[in-house]
């Protein structure tokens, strides 16, 4: 965990540079959570070849967001139709009150003020334990949206595990 924050806050991010694999950390953190016994709910990626899919873990139901615009385009490649899609099925897991919600990115629609903000303010106002990873380019935007709100977490299984045991309610932490 980062010196700077506070490692009980039960809004967290964990900062990843380019390259580390934070799906197949979040994969593993929300396992180990599972096994103990945790309900886990949220969203998280997956990229595939020329796509990306957001995968509502309640459900299994995988969503493309990104569009295909053609061979020579160069636009944003991201759906925000399916982005609002995802964004409603989010808002579905926070009506179940999972133990811990998994939201896998702070991307580009987040920090232009769309995207799940809606979604990760309600978590935190619910108090639910989330865990949203926050792509290094992205440190600043996440700063700026949760402010002291939040804790940060540093790219390790061992610091997600020691916020997971500080926050998780007390029957699902064991």
């Amino acid at each position: 965990m980062s010196a700077q924050n506070n490692s009980t806050q039960r809004l967290a991010a964990v900062v990843y540079g380019e390259g580390q694999p934070i799906d197949a950390l979040i994969a593993q953190l929300r396992g180990l959570v599972e096994a103990r016994g945790g309900r886990v709910g949220g969203i998280v990626q997956s990229p595939c070849a020329e796509t990306i899919y957001a995968t509502h873990i309640e459900t299994g139901r995988q969503i493309d967001l990104m569009q295909n615009l053609g061979a020579c385009s160069e636009g944003c490649r991201l759906d925000s139709g399916a982005l609002a899609e995802a964004a409603v099925l989010l808002a579905q897991s926070l009506v179940c009150a999972p133990d811990l919600l998994l939201i896998s990115r702070f991307g580009r629609a987040e920090a232009e003020g769309g995207g799940f903000l809606a979604e990760i303010g309600a978590a935190a106002c619910a108090g639910i334990p989330t865990l949203i990873g926050v792509a290094v380019k992205r440190e600043a935007e996440w700063r700026r949206f949760a402010g002291d709100f939040a804790g940060t977490l540093d790219f390790s299984l061992e610091a997600l595990l020691a916020w997971w045991d500080e926050v998780a309610p007390t029957q699902s932490s064991g």
